[in-house]
C-alpha cells in the first residue's frame, strides 16, 4: 500500500529515533532486518500495487528495448525485478546480501527461487550476462568497493548494457542518510565520468525507473 507524506516522515522520524544513541547522539546504520522491515513499511516491495507497476515497465523496457537473453541485477532487494525479467524469457540473477530480502523472495516467488544469490560483497564466480542492472544500489557503497565492483563486472560478467540508477541527492535530515547507508552521492555527469573508467558510455536511452536513471553501453558496441 502506498504511504502518504505524512507517513513516510513519521517512519523517518522514529527511524531516526531508533539509531541514535541517547547517551552520544551517535547515529549507526540500519541492520539488515531494519532495512528490510523499513522498506516494508515504506511499500518498497511487490506487495505494492504501484511498486509492481514501476518494476513491470522497467522490465518491460529492457525486453522491449535491450532485447537481451541474460541479465544480472546487483542490490535485488525484494526481487520483483528477478521474477519479472525471468518470466519474460530474460534469464537473470539477482544478488544481494540481506538475507531477510532473500527469504522474502523466495517465498514469494518459489518458481525463481534459485535465482537469487546472497553474496553481500560480490566475491562468487558469475557467468556472463548481456545487462547488469544496479538500481538504487551505488550510494551505499564507497568508491573503493565500487571500483572492485565494476572490474569484476567488466572482467567477468560482461555486460553490453549496464541499466543504473543511484540518487544524486542528499536527504535534508543527515541523519536519515547515515542510517540509511547513503555514503556516496553522486552527480549524474560525475557517474558519466566513472563509467568512462571502464569502457562504459552513456546512451540517449533512459530507463523508465527513476528520473536520474541511465543506460551504460560497452564502448565497442553501439545502440
Amino acid at each position: 500500500m502506498d504511504i502518504s507524506p505524512k507517513e513516510f516522515e513519521c517512519i523517518k522520524r522514529e527511524l531516526i529515533k531508533r539509531v541514535t544513541s541517547q547517551s552520544t547522539g551517535d547515529i549507526r546504520s540500519l541492520s539488515d532486518y531494519e532495512f528490510f522491515e523499513v522498506c516494508s513499511q515504506m511499500g518498497w516491495n511487490q506487495h505494492n500495487a504501484g511498486y509492481r507497476a514501476l518494476i513491470e515497465t522497467l522490465a518491460n523496457w529492457i525486453k522491449g528495448e535491450l532485447g537481451v537473453g541474460s541479465a544480472m541485477e546487483l542490490g535485488s532487494g525484494p526481487g520483483y525485478l528477478i521474477s519479472c525479467l525471468n518470466y519474460l524469457g530474460i534469464n537473470t540473477i539477482g544478488i544481494d546480501g540481506n538475507r531477510y530480502s532473500q527469504k522474502f523472495f523466495q517465498e514469494a516467488h518459489p518458481a525463481y527461487a534459485h535465482q537469487y544469490c546472497l553474496d553481500k560483497f560480490f566475491e562468487y564466480r558469475y557467468s556472463p550476462a548481456q545487462a547488469f542492472i544496479a538500481i538504487e544500489v551505488f550510494e551505499h557503497i564507497p568508491d573503493e568497493g565500487l571500483i572492485k565492483i565494476l572490474n569484476k563486472v567488466r572482467e567477468e560478467i560482461r555486460p553490453e548494457f549496464i541499466v543504473f540508477s543511484s540518487t544524486p541527492y542528499a536527504d535534508i535530515e543527515p541523519a536519515w542518510d547515515v542510517a540509511w547507508g547513503h555514503c556516496n552521492i553522486k552527480q549524474p555527469d560525475q557517474w558519466v565520468d566513472f563509467f568512462k573508467n571502464f569502457g562504459y558510455e552513456l546512451s540517449p536511452l533512459r530507463p523508465p525507473i527513476t528520473e536520474w536513471a541511465s543506460l551504460y553501453v560497452d564502448s565497442r558496441s553501439s545502440v
